[in-house]
């Protein structure tokens, strides 16, 4: 049924192409029944709609609150041909990280988003869509940084025969986005980026279907703390929601992954940052209301200050909160018990070296790592940090003398990686496949390759590895484009392969199945009699592509068993606040 689906897609988009063989000047789109037009641009077989409101301006009193949707007045015609503001944030996303572009407008006005689809594409073509949700440390992000272009994700969809529709929607971070207070706790406040996010993907569900996608075939993906978006989407409500998609892809991140998210982190962060802006008052409703009354550019550098002040980043300190009417109890309890939306195809996944960058390289001593961890995880227990330092013992790492980097350091790095980044996705995948129909996908990931690998080996810096943010350079196709000066063979092909088995996932529900892709994937999780047996991983890129088990058994991909029952023990994601 599905390839008959797919079959009747592909010919209604190719329709729709002999339907228009004059280029048009601007792609124009039609709401009904408001009689709203669009009016794109066009570039590289792409059509792009940009800046297209989907929430309110959220300045004033609107400031902290949950979004409200916008409606474009009856008869608008919308130039939507130029990128919008950023929401607020640092100017400059990431020092030292060239990944990203600069911000050059921001304003509290931001909550928009854009459809990209391939050129010609008429509104009754139902392609599925792709909706991304940028990370960024809970901090930074926006949807029209050119490392989220999706002109060649889209292009390289297409030329395999697998067309699809992206969309991405700008929401609010930091202070903006995840502040927390007993008065926002009482109005139903919290979380309002997540909320933002929402609204973004109710618009999709009901106007995509104008651009020629199909509201009943979407898929969301993000990666790093927009992996968590896409985490928490997944267990919004406890699940008594319909989510509005139907799979979902992870990368470098999990529902699980902000530690101090159930144990009340935003909450304190926002009491500091009122004090430092002499809004303390005898009650939250009125330190609130002083905090809305704060101008936008002091609120935002006192609050950047305060970030930074609490690690190299600026990354993970306003983050998100339970429990909330969003999220009603920490994310791994409800994904443990069940309370997410379930029958969701998934795929989750990580980078080799997730951690590397948020290590310090100098870490030279098992005291200095033992500090290490309880300084990221200041509520993890004693025995539990000496727990986890007996999981890891430094003879299983190796010096790396040439950059004067310790064994200590890439112990320090893969605990944290498995922590955040492998752990608790396998937890994620598990739950899915437990709770999940029989015939629910899921598939785990760990990329093991690069393109970054020149820069680090010229800065010497090449114990980073596959470092975080790696993959998506491949996942928007962009190695070859974007990334041209330090792409290499193996890279453009890899781009192209990654960026297809995403397409093929959102189209299929299986990555491997259109031409060009990674081949030969294979569900997570290996079961009989509903009893798990054997836990599969596709390691993507490196010397060694392919299947490997995870697990005891000999050739599997580290000895993760006991280590991910450790992390993933209640005991250690309630001290760890999630």
């Amino acid at each position: 049924m599905v390839s008959i689906t797919l079959s009747l897609v592909v010919l209604a988009f190719s329709a729709c192409g002999r339907a228009s063989p004059v280029r048009k000047t601007h792609p124009t789109v039609h709401l009904a029944p408001d009689i709203v037009r669009f009016e794109g641009s066009s570039a590289n077989n792409v059509e792009s709609f940009l800046n297209i409101r989907f929430g309110q301006d959220t300045g004033g009193n609107n400031r902290f609150a949950p979004p409200k949707p916008y409606n474009y007045p009856t008869g608008s015609v919308v130039n939507a041909t130029q990128s919008g503001a950023a929401c607020p944030q640092q100017k400059v996303p990431v020092e030292g990280i060239s990944v990203f572009d600069n911000v050059t407008h921001i304003s509290e006005d931001c909550l928009t988003l854009r459809v990209d689809r391939p050129a010609n594409t008429c509104s009754t073509a139902k392609l599925p869509v792709m909706v991304y949700i940028y990370g960024g440390g809970d901090s930074i992000g926006q949807i029209y940084d050119s490392a989220y272009d999706p002109t060649t994700l889209i292009s390289g969809a297409t030329q395999k025969g697998i067309p699809v529709i992206y969309v991405a929607m700008n929401y609010r971070v930091g202070v903006f986005g995840f502040a927390a207070s007993p008065a926002l706790n009482d109005s139903d406040s919290l979380n309002a980026g997540l909320l933002d996010q929402r609204l973004g993907l109710e618009w999709v569900q009901k106007h995509i279907s104008a651009f020629g996608g199909d509201p009943d075939n979407v898929i969301i993906f993000g990666e790093s703390d927009g992996a968590t978006g896409v985490g928490l989407q997944i267990t919004a409500y406890g699940g008594n929601m319909k989510a509005p998609f139907q799979r979902a892809i992870m990368q470098s991140d999990n529902a699980a992954a902000d530690a101090g998210t159930a144990s009340n982190a935003s909450m304190k962060h926002t009491a500091q940052l009122i004090r430092k802006l002499s809004c303390t008052a005898s009650t939250s409703a009125k330190e609130l209301a002083c905090l809305r009354k704060v101008p936008l550019e002091k609120l935002l550098s006192t609050a950047v200050e305060y970030e930074y002040s609490l690690n190299s980043y600026g990354f993970d300190v306003f983050i998100p909160t339970a429990p909330s009417t969003f999220i009603p109890e920490s994310p791994s309890e409800l994904l443990r018990s069940g309370r997410f939306a379930r029958n969701i195809d998934m795929i989750a996944g990580w980078n080799e070296n997730d951690a590397s960058l948020f290590t310090p390289s100098t870490l030279n001593s098992t005291v200095g790592v033992a500090e290490f961890l309880s300084a990221s995880l200041p509520n993890l227990s004693k025995e539990n940090i000496q727990k986890a330092l007996s999981l890891y013992p430094v003879s299983s790492f190796s010096d790396m003398p040439t950059e004067n980097i310790s064994a200590q350091y890439f112990r320090a790095s893969q605990m944290m990686r498995d922590n955040q980044f492998v752990c608790p996705s396998i937890f994620t995948v598990q739950m899915n496949n437990k709770y999940s129909d029989l015939n629910t996908s899921n598939y785990l990931f760990v990329l093991n390759q690069t393109i970054f690998a020149p820069v680090y080996a010229e800065e010497h810096t090449s114990y980073l590895g596959v470092s975080h943010f790696s993959d998506i350079p491949y996942v928007f196709n962009q190695v070859n484009t974007r990334y041209s000066s330090i792409a290499s063979a193996s890279g453009v092909k890899l781009s192209s392969e990654m960026s297809g088995s995403w397409a093929s996932f959102a189209v299929y529900g299986d990555p491997s199945r259109a031409r060009g892709t990674i081949p030969d994937w294979f569900d997570a999780v290996s079961s009989s009699n509903g009893t798990e047996r054997q836990l599969s991983l596709q390691v993507i890129g490196g010397p060694q592509p392919g299947i490997v088990p995870i697990g005891r058994t000999r050739g599997s991909y580290e000895d993760l068993t006991c280590r991910c029952a450790f992390w993933n023990s209640p005991e250690v994601f309630a001290q760890m606040g999630v």
